[in-house]
């Protein structure tokens, strides 16, 4: 690995990581006149379940009149948190306005979410002086049980809206979650797209109930833990190292076809990426909640995810098709220069890009969910040393990979790439359902296993079956190619 580039890239991390955002002493006035309102809102709340809907329009009216005290305030702090709750505002009229029972529960208890995120520092805020608070696990465990109360109560709006309320505050928690526990974050993150879909069915509310309760099992031991030096190391090491393998064989392919500006491209492609990702870190440090940009980062992460599983899909077939080293050879001496230096060196910057975006985001977000939760020796200590091993896996591999003979080289690197391919597809979709792009239906006969990508979700898995089809048919394609070549060689000998 690069090491001046490598020391470039801890440096600006330790600049971003070190300086962690403080949260605001007090409650702002806005603040204080939202959480005075929210009453109103319980109260048509209260009075829509009783079809009362002059009095739910009563309460409403109310709540509009005491929001007004507070609107140029929110609006002036926070622009994005404003534009949702005026959004929502709209949605409860108009809910109101028909007479929508349902509509105008769900749409009354989507406010009272959004109120209480700003009531708590939980939103996006664009003021210099404050920042938006730290959800702690313990925290995000209350929210837990006060949807599995809802659920247990059998109020579907609520909880629909608790349910979406634990996604958005996700990102808040899942730092400190994988630091201590793979599996945990693995699972929790399983069980809110699960959620997603079986709150939607009151008949499904004991399996809702039950799933809550999983997470709060797996959640609970972790509320109080206290992290040390390698679970700082553990994070840039486990979220690096399938980009990595992505960096690796994009940088061995280069040397063997001793193209220098292909390496240019992708170590280019590669530091962007990194830059991208400590921006990322530095928004959601300073500038925004992480609650607030958590969905923004489910789809970063999803398309991110599925466009660079397309594009290790065609790398992966390039590799295969080359394990036939007098195919190489002759690909070696037909290919100019000029047709080289086009547009495929450029997508081999962006699958750089990609790859490294797509773990770089996360490897910062956990970072800096953990960095109040140790000293700054060990998260420094724990952190260079998970990015040393990272650099010394990387020189072995790069080192190992030029000297393999071609045919293991390329069959070795198309596995590689292929097993990544399937990866990114499936978590690149399962990303995109925790953001709400795609629909959460599940498919309780599939398995979940994480380190292939495979989730309980057509969605998710239809498109890697396709994938591993299509692999399956251009191999058997190439076997009957191969044998009917053989053939014809083996009659014209004769």
């Amino acid at each position: 690995m690069n090491r001046r580039n490598l020391s470039i890239f801890i440096f600006a991390f330790f600049l971003l990581i070190g300086i962690p955002s403080q949260a605001a002493a007090k409650e702002s006035s806005s603040q204080v006149k939202v959480s005075q309102s929210i009453p109103y809102i319980d109260a048509s709340i209260d009075a829509v379940k009783q079809k009362d809907f002059n009095q739910a329009e009563t309460s409403f009216n109310t709540f509009k009149q005491k929001w007004t005290r507070a609107e140029g305030e929110v609006r002036k702090e926070n622009l994005s948190g404003y534009s949702k709750i005026k959004t929502k505002m709209a949605a409860v009229s108009v809910a109101m306005l028909n007479e929508d029972q349902k509509k105008s529960e769900e749409s009354l208890q989507m406010l009272k979410v959004l109120l209480n995120q700003y009531k708590e520092g939980q939103m996006a805020n664009s003021s210099a002086k404050t920042s938006s608070k730290h959800v702690s696990i313990s925290a995000y465990l209350l929210k837990i049980k006060e949807a599995k109360q809802s659920l247990d109560e059998g109020d579907q709006a609520q909880s629909k809206a608790q349910v979406e309320e634990l996604k958005s505050l996700w990102l808040s928690v899942e730092g400190n979650v994988v630091g201590q526990s793979q599996k945990v974050y693995n699972n929790s993150e399983r069980r809110l797209v699960l959620l997603a879909s079986s709150v939607n069915n009151p008949n499904e509310n004991k399996k809702s109930i039950q799933m809550l309760d999983d997470m709060e099992k797996d959640l609970t031991p972790l509320a109080n833990s206290s992290y040390g030096m390698w679970d700082a190391a553990l994070i840039p090491l486990r979220e690096g190292l399938e980009a990595l393998l992505v960096i690796g064989a994009l940088l061995t392919f280069t040397k063997r076809r001793e193209e220098s500006k292909g390496g240019l491209y992708v170590w280019g492609g590669t530091i962007t990426g990194i830059a991208a990702s400590l921006g990322v870190g530095f928004l959601v440090s300073y500038v925004l909640s992480s609650s607030a940009f958590g969905q923004n980062n489910f789809l970063i992460n999803g398309w991110s995810g599925v466009i660079a599983s397309l594009m290790l899909l065609y790398v992966s077939y390039w590799l295969h098709r080359n394990t036939n080293v007098n195919r190489w050879n002759s690909f070696m001496k037909t290919k100019t220069e000029k047709a080289v230096s086009g547009g495929k060196l450029l997508s081999l910057g962006i699958l750089a890009f990609l790859a490294v975006l797509r773990e770089g985001i996360e490897t910062v977000i956990f970072l800096i969910g953990m960095a109040n939760q140790m000293s700054y020796t060990s998260l420094i200590t724990g952190i260079l040393l998970g990015f040393g091993i990272l650099a010394a896996i990387g020189v072995c591999m790069l080192k190992l990979s030029v000297r393999l003979p071609l045919k293991p080289f390329f069959m070795i690197s198309s596995l590689i790439v292929f097993y990544l391919c399937i990866k990114f597809m499936g978590s690149g979709i399962h990303s995109l359902q925790l953001s709400g792009f795609m629909p959460s239906t599940t498919a309780e006969y599939i398995p979940a296993i994480h380190s292939f990508g495979v989730y309980p979700s057509l969605y998710s898995t239809m498109p890697q079956l396709i994938i591993i089809s299509m692999a399956i048919i251009v191999i058997f394609a190439q076997q009957l190619k191969k044998k009917k070549n053989n053939h014809n060689r083996h009659q014209e000998a004769s």
